[in-house]
């Protein structure tokens, strides 16, 4: 991972707690667990956009289990 992509806590001079990429802030939170759990989150949806979306053999693509009809 570049360094520049990493996600990092830092607490401000007020006390609050913010995610940051590089200089970017891109979360918070009045607590560090909070701030944790938000940069958990920001990992998981960049990991999700790398996934490639689930398609049918003739490249379609799949319907969710809330979209199908009960049948």
């Amino acid at each position: 991972m570049d360094r520049s992509d990493q996600l990092t806590i830092r607490q401000t001079r007020t006390g609050y707690w913010t995610v940051q990429r590089g200089t970017v802030h891109l979360a918070g939170a009045p607590t560090r667990h909070g701030a944790e759990a938000e940069r958990e989150l920001l990992s998981r949806l960049k990991a999700s956009e790398a996934r490639p979306l689930p398609r049918t053999r003739d490249g379609r693509l799949t319907r969710s289990r809330r979209e199908r009809p009960d049948g």
